[in-house]
């Protein structure tokens, strides 16, 4: 059996070990005596933290801001649709690049900005100092407020009212020029080039025509026709005449065939030539009536009358003379008329078919050069009505431009920027959040300190960890 004491100091040895694989269990004050106890580790993060952020801090530039007040007038509707002008609406216009460039241009970077100047690469520059200048520009304005707040700070009070008076100009022109309708010279330059186009469409027109001996094509082409129906009816009219006329020249030929150049005149009796004249008469009339007509039966009828009275007269007649025979004479005299009018006739044919020969071959003609003129005329169509619009459009921009122009006086400038008196610093801001950062960044290495220590701070903390009463404490020098 062990004794008592040899008991006692097994078990203690045993709590010691047990403690020692525990991680203490730390109350506010067990934190607050480990912070104390690291008091030197959290000085060294905070004195040199404090020395670099107090030393940035008094580095600060101080800066001066210049401020300008722009009035909108709202409720100005420009002509042609455009759109109402507001003061929430203006402030992308002035917070445009554009408008920075602009600015820049004009106070140059050197001057505004001389460290980017000297530090920056050539095709960086402008970049750098739009960039700056937006950084530096700050713009405001509510929507049922017609002032628009412009700020730019700078290191320089001169130069940050100049630079903000600089992007007030730039910011007009630039709208003027959005607002603007800058369409007007370039519809009056196509206008022209159409105009010009309609005008050697023309030309062309005029040299095709003039080429092709033409004055009128649709006019000439209505004439030709008209010309070759007119010729066409007049043909057909001598073709049948001259068919009438050989109709006849021919029955006169066959009736001469049977009458005697000479006759025996009868000085007191013409039966025998009034027979005569009527079968020549009945001959004649033949060509022109049918042989069942009644001018032919009448004829006739004559005929057998002169031919009876003969009979019954017998062989008596009067004194007998020899001459021409009227009948062959006037039958002679009938054919060499007629022959004379079939030859007008058939030249009159041969000139008519020449016609109208001559009138196809223009139509033809005519047919073939159509659509080479059609497309030139198309062409001339084209930059007709081409011209016609731009110019019309040329109108309406050159309207909605002066429309444009009158409602210029919607924005104001009423205080432009002047210099600042009195600047604004930084370092009073950035010396309170030096200091705070630097306490926060000691006080957690101080926590971080006192939450891996291994030991007990105090008795409360032993308690706590291995549930035991701790009966006395003695302070270790």
């Amino acid at each position: 059996m062990p004794k008592a004491g040899e008991r006692t100091t097994g078990s203690a040895a045993s709590t010691a070990r047990h403690a020692a694989q525990l991680r203490p269990r730390l109350g506010a004050l067990d934190i607050a005596v480990q912070l104390w106890r690291a008091r030197w580790l959290m000085l060294a993060v905070f004195a040199p933290l404090c020395a670099v952020g107090l030393a940035i801090a008094f580095a600060l530039p101080q800066s001066f801001t210049a401020t300008s007040r722009i009035l909108v007038t709202p409720g100005d509707t420009f002509a042609y649709g455009a759109a109402d002008v507001s003061a929430p609406g203006e402030l992308e216009f002035l917070r445009s690049p554009v408008v920075a460039q602009t600015a820049l241009a004009k106070v140059t970077l050197a001057r505004a900005y001389p460290d980017i100047a000297h530090g920056c690469r050539p095709e960086a520059c402008e970049g750098l100092g739009i960039a700056a200048i937006s950084r530096s520009l700050s713009a405001a304005a509510a929507d049922s407020n017609p002032l628009i707040t412009a700020e730019f700070r700078h290191a320089q009070a001169g130069m940050s009212a100049e630079m903000l008076n600089a992007l007030i100009e730039a910011y007009l022109a630039y709208r003027a020029d959005i607002h603007t309708d800058t369409q007007t010279d370039d519809f009056r330059e196509q206008r022209e080039r159409f105009e010009q186009d309609l005008a050697e469409a023309d030309q062309a027109i005029r040299a095709y025509l003039e080429s092709n001996n033409l004055t009128d094509l649709a006019a000439e082409r209505d004439t030709l026709r008209a010309l070759y129906q007119s010729a066409s009816g007049e043909l057909l009219v001598a073709q049948s005449r001259l068919r009438q006329a050989e109709a006849q020249l021919e029955n006169y030929r066959t009736q001469i065939e049977s009458i005697a150049p000479e006759q025996d005149l009868y000085v007191e009796d013409s039966s025998q030539q009034t027979l005569l004249k009527l079968q020549m008469e009945r001959r004649e009339k033949l060509s022109r009536y049918r042989a069942d007509s009644r001018v032919i039966q009448e004829l006739d009828k004559r005929i057998e009358q002169a031919a009876a009275f003969l009979d019954t007269r017998g062989d008596a007649g009067g004194i007998v003379r020899r001459g021409p025979n009227p009948l062959y004479q006037q039958v002679e005299a009938s054919i060499a008329t007629l022959r004379s009018e079939v030859q007008a006739l058939r030249g009159q044919v041969a000139e008519l078919k020449s016609q109208i020969t001559a009138f196809e071959v223009r139509q033809r003609r005519l047919v073939e050069l159509e659509p080479a003129l059609q497309e030139l005329e198309r062409s001339r169509l084209v930059a007709e009505k081409a011209a016609i619009a731009f110019s019309e459009r040329e109108v309406d921009a050159r309207a909605r431009s002066e429309m444009t122009q009158r409602g210029a006086s919607a924005i104001r400038v009423l205080e432009p920027a002047t210099p600042p008196v009195e600047g604004v610093s930084l370092k009073l801001p950035a010396i309170i959040l030096t200091l705070i950062l630097a306490a926060l960044a000691a006080l957690a290495a101080g926590l971080v300190r006192a939450m891996t220590r291994s030991g007990f701070a105090t008795p409360g903390s032993v308690e706590r960890t291995l549930g035991l009463p701790v009966l006395a404490a003695i302070q270790k020098y």
